[in-house]
């Protein structure tokens, strides 16, 4: 994993937390590391996103060689999870918890609020692919870090021998900024492989700072509780590519 490091200018108070509980009791260590970083930031408007997130990959195929779900793991960065951990009661500087801890954290971001996706955003030849609720929600710490993992099962099995899959991992208003490991595994095909394409960054920002722009000459002021939709335009882009399938090609791989 990716080591990531979030420089937040503010506590997340604007986008919906992901896990359940009251307002955060923010420890002195954390606010003042928190302050230190709205000092030393540049204007918050533009300090998106606040959250770093490794996301991990599982593509799970049927027997006929359909995509039926997603294994998905997020690996939060150390500054988000020490934060988690205080909001949850927790040590926040602990490097592992023990049984009883373990069970206040497993499934904390499990508890979504009606209209959020889950951040997973998969395509057929450019149609959205429909997933259900989140199952099997489970969480630990790796090293200091939060590690969450969940499945998404399709709403009807995807025939990638039908086109082009296309899976993206975003937050459209950019709030959590998302990285795609560089392949996926594959559980139930042998004949499939993932490549991963990363994002115009230049081209995103620029999109960003446009959106910003023609925000404040509308005359909003506050554009943290209007922040642009761009979360699309920084998000990695993994491709699934099949080779004709051979019969009994079955077994899992990677990228």
């Amino acid at each position: 994993m990716k080591a990531a490091t979030a420089l937040m200018t503010q506590p997340p108070c604007n986008a919906p937390p992901r896990h359940a509980g009251g307002p955060i009791a923010w420890p002195a260590l954390l606010v003042l590391l928190i302050a230190l970083a709205a000092a030393l930031s540049p204007a918050p408007a533009r300090a998106h996103p606040h959250e770093f997130i490794d996301a991990r990959l599982t593509l799970h195929f049927d027997e006929a060689g359909a995509l039926e779900a997603f294994g998905v793991e997020w690996h939060y960065d150390a500054f988000t999870s020490m934060l988690i951990l205080a909001d949850l009661g927790l040590d926040p500087a602990a490097e592992t918890l023990g049984p009883e801890e373990a069970e206040i954290l497993s499934g904390f971001d499990m508890n979504w609020q009606p209209g959020y996706e889950g951040d997973l955003w998969p395509e057929l030849n450019g149609e959205a692919i429909a997933l259900l609720p989140p199952e099997e929600g489970h969480a630990w710490l790796d090293d200091g870090q939060i590690v969450s993992r969940h499945v998404r099962r399709v709403a009807e099995p995807a025939d990638p021998d039908a086109g082009q899959l296309v899976i993206r991992v975003y937050d459209p208003e950019y709030y959590i900024a998302y990285t795609i490991a560089d392949y996926a595994r594959i559980e139930g095909r042998s004949n499939c492989r993932t490549r991963l394409f990363g994002a115009d960054l230049d081209a995103a920002r620029e999109q960003l700072d446009a959106a910003i722009d023609e925000l404040y000459a509308g005359g909003v002021q506050d554009i943290e509780a209007n922040f642009p939709a761009v979360g699309r335009e920084f998000a990695d882009e993994l491709r699934l590519e099949c080779s004709p399938a051979q019969e009994g090609s079955t077994g899992a791989t990677g990228g």
